[in-house]
């Protein structure tokens, strides 16, 4: 599954909550451009795909440049 980085909603003072999402934008981006230099995709292609939920098979995930390959066993 492709999808963005998430976190869970919890109670928690406002600055640790700004801090995680920070991290979270941070991650997102990092996640973005190591899924664009892998697959070759332009940057609102992968961001696309990242914006939902995307379930994709090993193979499709080896055609879309995710995973280099897959084992047979």
């Amino acid at each position: 599954m492709i999808h963005q980085p998430a976190v869970g909603f919890y109670e928690a003072q406002t600055s640790k909550l700004i801090l995680e999402a920070e991290e979270l934008l941070q991650l997102r981006d990092i996640l973005t451009r190591v899924y664009v230099e892998r697959t070759g995709k332009p940057l609102w292609a992968v961001s696309e795909d990242m914006e939902r939920d995307t379930f994709i098979s090993a193979k499709e995930a080896q055609a879309h440049g995710i995973v280099d390959f897959v084992a047979v066993g």
